[in-house]
């Protein structure tokens, strides 16, 4: 039974065309897959089924009923929810709290029923087929937990489509599989889900159907049988990419860019040694709470060692400070680009250079806007920022364009190393891969390189060694021959 229809659906923005013409059905009981790179339309389109956004022109259609526009509230009144990113939750309510506040505010009660409140929470996670402690504050519990009762919530609501942006982006593997899980399950129920991610093997476990958006426009609909995921990123970006390049070398007989000896901080991570040479790529796998982000950290001056010792091209750092790191020309890049990378409501070149402030400076030691835009164009240009000008807001970008500005705004600097977090969490494949060939283009310059990241095939693919983190302290270490995919998979399922 066909559950939505858009028709025509077009959305303009200045100097963007976020939607052309878009077409688009669901049934209920099918996961629509919505795949796209970022800047394709897709968060747009979801905006105006969900009401936060008013289409230009064309049609919604709700089961026959048909709107030039859908404001939040007759969203959600005729049963379409969306989970964005942030989650929107409550993080000093409970569990129970969270799930039920849509159900206790309607209600319009000079008071509550708290018994009402653990039955309504306990029902919708029965539905999940999840279990939670409904009195912990839920801002305490794992992101998955988080995860699993703003769905629950949704289920309050009597929904009929739920919408999924990017789910699976801060989930450690195991809570993936219990997420898919509950899909397939509310799929059982009659439920409709358009299910957005940029992790296209996920894409591929749950997808009944594919819609692919480019450039605001409706690329095509597949059957997951019709599609492979490199077909899928090549409809996804209109470019040919090939999964076979392999870490480049580098001069393995030269005196280490960096050496750590011994490195301890107490809770976090014990006796840590290992180099770093011009040119090399050098990764951190492991578990959440392993210890890799700590480490990085600590290089960059914001979580001191206790003991240990740090050698930059022959000289002994302790870095107490970002400024003191990056003075000694280290730079980080943070896996939270929103929280500590980025000024989100300052304009694009503002960002950039950010990061070389006295560089920025004219006369009478004033800021130049005129420094500051040709800072900022330059390195537009370098890393292919997707931008009508540098004086936009950074906000106003993609995920994957504001990633490349915060990888311009370290670049300016002239760092000799650049550790990355988790560089391309919740980025399209496109970007993706533009981001791998920036790494590889500063390892043949020389800097030396530390990526972490929980995308094992990204290690394999980026990285000259490996290391293995659990419990805080490097168990193994793989390159060359030993370093696949399948041996790190192995190596973490015994750290579980």
């Amino acid at each position: 039974m066909e559950l939505l229809r858009l028709e025509g659906l077009s959305k303009r923005y200045i100097g963007t065309q976020a939607l052309d013409a878009v077409d688009m059905t669901i049934e209920a009981g099918q996961v629509l897959c919505l795949a796209g790179a970022n800047g394709s339309g897709k968060s747009t389109l979801m905006k105006c089924i969900a009401g936060g956004e008013t289409p230009d022109s064309g049609r919604i259609i709700w089961q026959g009923r048909a709107f030039d526009r859908l404001t939040p509230a007759q969203s959600m009144a005729l049963g379409i929810e969306i989970i964005y990113q942030d989650l929107s939750i409550f993080t000093d309510l409970t569990v129970a709290e969270n799930i039920a506040f849509h159900v206790v505010q309607s209600q319009h009660r000079g008071w509550i029923n708290w018994s009402e409140v653990d039955r309504i929470a306990v029902k919708a996670l029965n539905e999940l087929g999840a279990d939670l402690p409904l009195h912990a504050r839920l801002g305490d519990l794992p992101i998955g937990a988080r995860q699993t009762a703003a769905i629950a919530r949704a289920l309050t609501q009597d929904c009929r489509l739920l919408v999924m942006d990017e789910p699976t982006t801060a989930l450690p593997s195991r809570d993936v599989a219990q997420l898919l899980s509950m899909v397939h399950r509310l799929k059982s129920r009659g439920m409709a889900i358009i299910f957005i991610s940029h992790k296209l093997d996920e894409l591929f476990e749950i997808a009944d159907r594919f819609y692919v958006l480019r450039d605001g426009r409706k690329i095509g609909e597949y059957a997951p049988a019709e599609l492979t995921t490199t077909r899928l990123s090549y409809l996804m970006t209109g470019i040919e990419f090939k999964g076979d390049k392999a870490p480049q070398e580098f001069d393995r007989a030269a005196a280490p860019l960096l050496v750590v000896e011994n490195l301890c901080r107490r809770d976090q991570y014990h006796d840590v040694s290992f180099s770093l040479r011009p040119g090399e790529i050098v990764g951190f796998a492991g578990l959440t709470g392993s210890g890799r982000t700590e480490i990085a950290l600590t290089l960059f001056g914001l979580n001191p060692a206790d003991a240990g010792k740090i050698t930059l091209a022959g000289r002994q750092l302790r870095p107490r400070s970002p400024r003191e790191a990056i003075g000694n020309g280290i730079a980080l890049v943070s896996e939270d680009r929103h929280g500590q990378g980025l000024f989100a409501r300052k304009a694009i070149m503002t960002n950039i250079a950010s990061s070389i402030f006295e560089r920025s400076k004219g006369r009478f030691g004033l800021l130049s806007q005129a420094k500051e835009r040709d800072i900022g164009d330059t390195w537009i240009r370098k890393v292919r920022v997707k931008t009508p000008s540098g004086e936009e807001p950074v906000q106003s970008l993609s995920g994957g364009n504001q990633q490349k500005v915060v990888l311009a705004k370290w670049l300016a600097a002239d760092p000799k190393i650049l550790i990355l977090d988790n560089p391309t969490a919740g980025i399209d494949v496109g970007s993706k891969m533009e981001i791998h060939d920036i790494v590889r283009q500063l390892a043949h310059q020389g800097r030396g390189v530390i990526m972490i990241s929980d995308d094992l095939e990204e290690l394999v693919m980026s990285c000259n060694r490996v290391f293995m983190m659990q419990a805080g302290r490097l168990v193994a270490e793989f390159s060359g021959e030993t370093l696949t995919v399948e041996a790190l998979s192995g190596e973490l399922r015994q750290a579980s």
